[in-house]
């Protein structure tokens, strides 16, 4: 992976961060809700995590309008995670990710949120400025401790490498 891209501008703060104590790995991926390959590589992204040596970072490509569907969902998923539980985030994004039907009034039901969903514009389009200067143009991109994931390695085989 030292031969790939590296990310040449800092994501921190950026997204939704689930962290462990025992860093070893930071993973991030950038993702779109209704994106198919995105939901596949989730489960195997958040074993990673559950595993405890690993941080996963969560970025969403999106247009800040907030009509568009994807930044509602977005949107939607940084307001449950403005909250704090991470826990709740956790089982927000897998709810989400493992529904074969991607209905977002039925999962804004489930996850209600007030004021919250007002306060999401300033990370999307922090989150834009990021990817425009990555040139970030697919889903997943899948960043470890810095470098891109090579096309040539799946999202599974991350459970052999990072060990």
């Amino acid at each position: 992976m030292s031969k790939s891209k590296r990310i040449s501008n800092n994501a921190g703060g950026l997204g939704i961060q689930l962290q462990n104590k025992n860093l070893r790995y930071h993973v991030l991926k950038v993702c779109n809700p209704y994106c198919g390959p995105c939901a596949k590589a989730h489960p195997v992204l958040e074993k990673l995590y559950e595993e405890g040596s690993k941080d996963l970072q969560i970025l969403f490509i999106s247009n800040p309008d907030l009509e568009d569907p994807r930044t509602k969902v977005i949107n939607h998923f940084l307001a449950i995670d403005s909250k704090g539980d991470s826990q709740v985030t956790q089982k927000a994004l897998n709810r989400w990710y493992s529904s074969p039907e991607k209905d977002h009034e039925a999962f804004a039901k489930r996850y209600p949120m007030n004021g919250e969903l007002n306060k999401q514009k300033v990370k999307l389009l922090a989150m834009k400025e990021w990817f425009d200067k990555e040139g970030v143009t697919h889903t997943p991109t899948i960043f470890i401790n810095g470098y891109e994931l090579p096309e040539d390695f799946s999202v599974e085989e991350l459970k052999d490498i990072l060990v």
